[in-house]
């Protein structure tokens, strides 16, 4: 592969405005698509409740877990990536998105084999009607569904991503309460397998068809240029999969399933959160990878937005955590001063995603693994070693006002002052 043509140099503000014209609409797009996402996921599970036997419910949830799990792992970081390459690709847009769409399609095929191919993985695909025949197309189409949100966003489509996530989760529960009475557990597969299928369809005919290639001179990364970026940020993207996973097991295992469920609830909260908030950010990656000579303006920017969004609903959240848990039910608000606790975690956090999306544009693989391995590290320690479940939501609060601390000083010292 060519490596990439010298950027055109640009004015210090750009013709169309300010520098990362346009970041905020698409970071509130992203992170509305991840609040639509949470809540069809729940509506999903509790109509599913509704509709089906536990035993269906239990048995296809874990078939969803399982595909869910391949296509983290079977993107192979190539979603993050391509945030970085598309805006420099010019030309040659269309040629990266084929070759990037091969490996994921390649990726989803190859996990959704060795799952069904281990005898444990095999056990719950077999508990579900259709079986492996089954789960390996699902797994092949939501690893490019899920890949497809990257695609959007580095292509300037952003604003289409709520959009399709709209229409996928309005999709799903309509398929699911038509099929479901008749189909039983296969009727509850189907309604995650059908519209993800169409959905990969739609979009992808858009992207190739709709969506020009820039203008401007452009290349494909090289060999090395890949390596360097993909070796290091895939393992960080495993860790960001064991802290949002692994943490709520440890708890199970320490302190017993009536505590863990309340951990859950307030878990599951907070890393939604969280993963609104990261995808609000994802727009600063595609600005700093078209715009590096005003990176220290892009980031001042997005950081001082992102604290604009989150910081009052983290106070919100907070002023409101007893009332939002006691919708669970009475035994649950016993975690609303682990909620709180947590939400003020938060707060630290955003200084950190912001600085994992500067590693990220600028092509830092190295910075993007330390930071996500460095928070995995921090939560399972405090998870295995903490007494209490507030004790482990006080030391995740002071671990993160570390780190924080850490990541700005660096910021400040790694974005160049831009001319006068």
């Amino acid at each position: 592969m060519t490596r990439w043509a010298r950027l055109r140099p640009r004015a210090q503000v750009p013709p169309g405005g300010a520098p990362g014209r346009g970041m905020f609409a698409d970071g509130l797009a992203l992170s509305a698509s991840a609040a639509i996402s949470a809540v069809a996921g729940m509506v999903g599970w509790i109509l599913a409740a509704w509709l089906l036997p536990a035993a269906d419910v239990g048995h296809t949830s874990a078939f969803v877990s399982g595909m869910l799990l391949i296509a983290g792992i079977a993107e192979l970081g190539l979603g993050p990536a391509v945030l970085r390459w598309l805006p420099r690709s010019g030309p040659l847009q269309r040629l990266l998105l084929k070759r990037t769409y091969l490996v994921v399609l390649l990726g989803g095929l190859a996990g959704g084999i060795v799952f069904v191919l281990v005898p444990a993985g095999g056990a719950v695909a077999a508990n579900v009607p259709g079986g492996a025949w089954l789960f390996v197309p699902a797994a092949v189409a939501w690893t490019a569904f899920q890949f497809q949100d990257a695609v959007l966003t580095g292509v300037g489509k952003a604003r289409w991503v709520p959009v399709e996530n709209g229409l996928f989760a309005l999709s799903r529960l309509v398929v699911l309460v038509a099929l479901a009475p008749l189909l039983g557990g296969l009727g509850l597969v189907l309604s995650w397998f059908a519209p993800t299928v169409l959905a990969v369809l739609v979009v992808t005919v858009l992207v190739f068809r709709r969506v020009r290639p820039r203008p401007e001179p452009g290349g494909l990364p090289t060999r090395g240029e890949v390596v360097r970026l993909l070796a290091p940020t895939y393992p960080g993207t495993v860790c960001v999969v064991v802290l949002y996973n692994l943490v709520p097991l440890i708890m199970l295992h320490r302190f017993g399933a009536d505590a863990n469920a309340v951990f859950f609830v307030v878990w599951t909260a907070i890393n939604a959160l969280d993963l609104a908030a990261s995808m609000f950010v994802n727009p600063l990656v595609v600005g700093l990878s078209a715009e590096p000579e005003h990176a220290r303006e892009l980031v001042r920017r997005s950081g001082a937005r992102l604290a604009m969004v989150f910081v009052p609903l983290l106070v919100l959240g907070g002023l409101l955590a007893g009332v939002l848990l006691l919708i669970f039910g009475p035994e649950y608000t016993h975690g609303t001063g682990l909620l709180r606790v947590l939400l003020a975690a938060q707060a630290p956090r955003l200084a950190v995603l912001v600085a994992i999306a500067v590693h990220l544009g600028q092509g830092r693989g190295l910075g993007v693994a330390k930071l996500h391995a460095a928070t995995a590290a921090l939560a399972v320690g405090l998870a295995l070693f903490m007494p209490t479940e507030l004790g482990f939501g006080l030391g995740l609060l002071a671990a993160q006002c570390v780190l924080a601390v850490v990541v700005l000083l660096d910021l400040r010292r790694r974005l160049p002052r831009e001319p006068a």
